[in-house]
């Protein structure tokens, strides 16, 4: 996806959450914005520790170009929630905005910029009683499916390192059709880390897979007095489905973006050019298989 479109895409991300419809070529006044909205979500906990992950992966498997950005996992008492830092400071924003009781065109200042940001695309909510993983996949549309977290089968190796000044020990698995490589620190007893990778003796503080296509690494952790909701997006149009499904649904998609494009959002207009140009994009997700 060019620059151009995603920009574009933000705007209408922005408009649809404010409950209206745009199109590339249309002009915005403060007149024409609805009043905002509370962000819909289904909340599943309550967090007291935050822990913060940089994030990087290439869209394009063959290129040796990275897009970098921010995660952030939730951790609560049931549940463990993981997902964009800046999607999650954009909901934050949409919603102090709301109940200040503030103008609509304050989001449009400031979120337009978070949502650049916003590069990871997949938010999750684990039950931690029943194993239970809901997983979002946000693509041109929005998906959704609830499966049992896989049990990873880690293999501890020999090495030692120091991550944020904390010491950590090294562990490697198959995971989703990658061979993955990760250190864990076995003094931070929780047995979690980014995505859906879990189950070492330790919290997990950087996880990569061999072919350096994704590459997670902990840059922050802090406890709460006052804990956060632990959530996901509830917006009726989430399409909530099977994992094989949304796999099958998202590779077509990047077959032909433009098309999709059209498809999720009717109003959306695409020039000549854009229309007559490569009208696919790369498919490299966190999980191949």
């Amino acid at each position: 996806m060019t620059k151009k479109l995603f920009f574009t895409y933000s705007i209408a991300v922005i408009m649809v959450l404010l409950g209206t419809e745009t199109s590339c070529a249309q002009t915005l006044s403060g007149s024409d914005i609805p009043p905002l909205k509370p962000i819909e979500k289904t909340v599943f906990d309550t967090a007291y520790t935050e822990i913060y992950y940089e994030y990087s992966y290439r869209k394009d498997s063959v290129k040796n170009k990275w897009t970098n950005g921010q995660t952030i996992l939730l951790v609560g008492k049931k549940c463990l929630g993981f997902m964009d830092y800046y999607q999650w400071k954009f909901d934050r924003t949409n919603d102090s905005l709301y109940y200040a009781k503030q103008a609509p065109m304050g989001l449009i200042a400031q979120g337009v910029g978070m949502l650049q940001n916003a590069v990871y695309d997949y938010p999750l909510v684990i039950d931690k009683s029943t194993g239970k993983a809901t997983v979002q996949v946000k693509n041109i549309k929005n998906y959704e499916y609830t499966e049992q977290t896989p049990v990873i089968k880690w293999n501890l190796t020999e090495g030692d390192t120091v991550i944020c000044n904390i010491p950590c020990k090294k562990a490697s698995c198959v995971f989703g059709g990658r061979e993955w490589n990760a250190w864990y620190a076995p003094t931070f007893r929780l047995k979690a880390g980014p995505y859906l990778f879990s189950g070492l003796p330790g919290l997990i503080f950087d996880i990569k897979d061999s072919k350096d296509n994704y590459h997670f690494t902990l840059n922050g952790l802090e406890n709460l007095n006052k804990g956060t909701a632990i959530y996901l997006h509830a917006e009726s149009n989430i399409i909530r489905t099977t994992r094989q499904n949304v796999r099958r649904a998202v590779k077509n998609e990047q077959r032909d973006v433009i098309k999709a494009f059209e498809m999720a959002s009717p109003g959306i207009k695409f020039s000549e050019e854009m229309q007559k140009g490569d009208r696919s994009r790369p498919y490299n997700p966190i999980e191949i298989e």
